[in-house]
């Protein structure tokens, strides 16, 4: 019988066999692409600068938040913009989108007297901008537009937003202004808007980020909506002479609304316009089908696959920022911080993931 010290011996020699192999197998090699790199895709969040608190703003920092889309209201001298880029900077944080709903007056959307003012107010806005560095800002121009129909439960449990094209039509439309505006009608009127902003914003390097029509529905309560088709978006990109300073806020979401009938899928808008570097910021949502139905879901929970949405954009070396947007309401989440938290963490995961595949 051989002595106990030699079978204990064995043993731990046996033991050790594992941890041998393992040291030897290969450890997969970290992220080539470093997450926070300037030439890398920026992940998001919008704040509301007047309501947002210290809480929140540490809240962003310690999941690791660079970026945000900052949403001013109807008011931002100079000296507010500077005084939330220093408050944001002690959270590490920067403004990558700045945004002042001026360019929303009905004044300027329905071309009404008085809207040389507002548009006054919003070139100010933007030579701020300028003045602080800061990359773009995003417009639209759906002035009659409804986002929902309904409020739901979706089969996850969480709270949406519900449009149903049947049920806008039989329940919800009906004449919002005093008369009705073609798509003649908002086409001059956007023109008009841009042939006096897009200047201002180029002298400023400012970039504007034109956000398509949600939901893509071509005529809502009697007023045409002219960015609801590729082929909408492109004649804005001639409008604008094919500058550099125009572009998209592409909405992920509201072109998945649209299924099909777009004119180019989100692939198709990523190759176009993100090879072109025109895809300033995103709208990085889901949905959970085409028109005439669909709800918000989050992002792992629609139709869309949004890791190759990600992986696209990395694929023509978009450098614009991500940010959610419309939060499905959470169990106790009054604030949506679990919604964007979650959905911030899943983004960032993405974007590392396609980093390692495509850098």
């Amino acid at each position: 019988m051989r002595p106990a010290t030699s079978r204990n011996a064995r043993r731990r020699d046996f033991l050790k066999l594992p941890l041998a192999a393992g040291a030897a197998m290969p450890v997969a090699a970290a992220p080539h692409k470093d997450e926070f790199a300037p030439d890398n895709t920026k992940i998001a969040t919008m704040v509301n600068v007047h309501s947002v608190t210290d809480d929140e703003l540490l809240l962003l920092k310690q999941i690791g938040l660079r970026w945000v889309h900052a949403e001013f209201g109807d008011h931002a001298p100079f000296e507010v913009i500077k005084a939330t880029q220093e408050r944001l900077g002690r959270y590490g944080l920067k403004i990558h989108c700045g945004i002042l709903d001026t360019y929303r007056s009905l004044r300027i959307q329905l071309g009404q007297p008085g809207r040389d003012q507002d548009i006054e107010k919003f070139q100010a806005f933007l030579r701020d901008l300028g003045r602080l560095r800061v990359f773009c800002s995003k417009i639209d121009f759906h002035p009659g537009n409804t986002y929902t129909t309904n409020m739901i439960e979706s089969p996850r449990g969480y709270k949406v937003r519900e449009f149903s094209l049947d049920d806008f039509r039989s329940k919800v439309e009906k004449q919002r202004f005093e008369r009705q505006y073609s798509a003649d009608d908002i086409w001059a009127n956007y023109t008009y808007f841009i042939k006096a902003v897009l200047p201002v914003a180029e002298k400023a390097d400012v970039r504007l980020a034109l956000h398509p029509d949600d939901p893509p529905v071509p005529m809502m309560n009697g007023v045409a909506k002219i960015f609801v088709h590729y082929d909408g978006i492109k004649r804005a990109d001639e409008i604008a002479g094919g500058s550099p300073y125009w572009g998209l806020t592409f909405c992920v979401g509201t072109w998945s609304e649209g299924g099909d009938k777009m004119g180019k899928d989100v692939f198709g808008m990523i190759r176009d316009f993100g090879a072109r570097e025109k895809i300033f910021a995103v709208h990085f949502r889901n949905v959970s089908s085409p028109l005439p139905r669909f709800h918000e879901t989050f992002q792992d929970d629609g139709y869309l696959d949004m890791y190759q949405v990600m992986k696209a954009l990395r694929q023509v070396r978009c450098t614009g920022s991500l940010i959610p947007d419309h939060y499905p309401g959470l169990a106790g989440d009054t604030k949506r911080h679990i919604a964007d938290t979650y959905s911030i963490a899943y983004m960032r995961a993405l974007l590392r993931r396609a980093n390692e595949e495509v850098g």
